[in-house]
């Protein structure tokens, strides 16, 4: 299809739902993994602080806490832009199957004229492709459908 029109994406949360129980997903991944990291560093922090020459490893022990400091600051950090890049990749599938599913629904009802334009790059642009193949087929099949 090279004369396309071009796509615009008008709002990022197509089906609001599902994307954000995605991203929810994510952020919960992420938080266990810094807990877990925050976990092991504390473990380390306390076991050399039970030393008997905790004066001679200080430099040990602040740099546990600095680490553990870090692991914080990086989960702050992350947490939106894990929001963005979660609702923004989701977009890119659940966009196009709200677009095939609204056309599958028109072409099933007998309208073989229905096409679908995606985005260059989207994950489905393989599928809106067959299915618009599907649909010229019918349509040379059955020319007096709506």
């Amino acid at each position: 299809m090279p004369n396309a029109p071009q796509v615009v994406r008008r709002q990022y949360l197509v089906d609001r739902s599902y994307q954000l129980r995605f991203v929810a997903r994510l952020l919960v991944m992420v938080f266990m993994i810094a807990m877990a990291s925050s976990l092991i560093a504390s473990l380390i922090l306390w076991k050399s602080m039970y030393s008997a020459d905790l004066e001679q490893q200080a430099h040990i022990v602040s740099g546990l806490v600095g680490i553990a400091m870090t692991l914080l600051i990086e989960l702050l950090l992350a947490i939106p832009i894990l929001y963005y890049l979660g609702i923004r990749q989701t977009h890119r599938v659940v966009g196009p199957l709200k677009r095939i599913g609204r056309t599958l629904e028109a072409v099933g009802q007998g309208d073989f004229s229905q096409r679908l334009v995606l985005r260059k790059g989207d994950v489905l642009e393989d599928l809106a492709q067959t299915i618009n193949r599907m649909a010229e087929g019918l349509q040379k099949r059955f020319p007096s459908s709506k």
